[in-house]
């Protein structure tokens, strides 16, 4: 593989001013060459085989679980899921070269290893489920939960993220669910308070890539505003708290420039005000005015949303 331009250029420069003779610059420039690409190759021969191995060993568990899975114990079917646990970190450590290089690993060995861990926060769920006597669900999304933040904290990547994301929201839902269910409020505001948790902390540099943890968290704190309505429950609360999220979108755009922020503030707006509208008209209205009501409010945001950029 040939050098950079900024290299070759920075090379030179050595060569000009008399730090390298010219023979010296061709060896350099020659031995630069001949290691990067068997480098390069190495990563990604690397990359497809962590991938390969990690779904083999992961479809090779699921496979001897569904089929022995009545003929297997409590702590049988506990001890194939957290033997395929460890199999996975064992593969992470080593595809990254030790327990000390995994946070400083390349770039494509990076994504393997945050990938290998991912999977093995998934089955340390599954693992802590399936060995709990009561309450299945609570303990196992809470345990994987904790692996997930653990393996985020060690490789912050984007799948990381996302797989510490899903697991909170998982967690959440089944600690509401366990003490209270009957009822979709909880879950609701619930949902409501983690995605805006999560959107605080990525504005603050917690949790990254910050546009997609500023997605995730408007996404969870949307879908958690509309649970008390889609669960027959108060009109009103949804109402207010999709409203919230709009105006705290909006507000939070005055002080960061993200486009993510008043995109969800966008689609906020549209969604709790044709709700009101058809609410106030106890469905009168038809789903024409509806429709012609969530135009006109899409405009008017996006009218809004130019004024925002124009004085940020």
């Amino acid at each position: 593989m040939n050098l950079k331009p900024q290299q070759n250029e920075a090379l030179h420069r050595l060569t000009t001013q008399g730090v390298l003779s010219p023979d010296q610059e061709t060896a350099v420039r020659e031995a630069l060459t001949g290691t990067q690409a068997p480098s390069r190759v190495a990563d990604r021969i690397a990359e497809v085989a962590g991938y390969v191995g990690g779904g083999l060993v992961l479809g090779g568990a699921a496979l001897l679980l569904g089929v022995s899975w009545d003929d297997l114990s409590r702590l049988g079917r506990a001890a194939v899921l957290g033997g395929t646990t460890v199999a996975l970190v064992v593969a992470a450590v080593v595809v990254a070269g030790g327990l000390t290089a995994m946070r400083t690993v390349e770039h494509h060995r990076r994504r393997v290893v945050s990938a290998l861990l991912s999977l093995a926060a998934i089955t340390t769920a599954f693992t802590s489920g399936a060995a709990a006597t009561s309450h299945e669900v609570t303990i196992g999304s809470t345990a994987g939960l904790a692996a997930a933040i653990l393996a985020y904290a060690v490789v912050p990547t984007a799948l990381a993220y996302l797989t510490t994301a899903a697991a909170a929201v998982s967690t959440v839902l089944a600690w509401v669910t366990e003490f209270i269910p009957d009822s979709s409020v909880p879950g609701g505001v619930a949902l409501f308070l983690l995605g805006l948790a999560g959107g605080c902390l990525a504005l603050l540099g917690v949790l990254r890539p910050v546009p997609l943890a500023l997605a995730t968290g408007a996404a969870v704190a949307l879908f958690g505003a509309q649970q008390p309505l889609a669960g027959n429950g108060p009109d009103l609360l949804t109402y207010l708290l999709t409203a919230g999220l709009a105006l705290a979108c909006f507000a939070a755009y005055l002080g960061v420039r993200t486009t993510v922020l008043l995109v969800a503030g966008v689609v906020a707006t549209t969604v709790v005000v044709p709700e009101v509208v058809w609410d106030l008209t106890d469905g009168a209205a038809g789903g024409g005015v509806v429709l012609l009501v969530a135009g006109g409010v899409l405009l008017a945001t996006s009218l809004g949303s130019r004024w925002l950029w124009r004085i940020r």
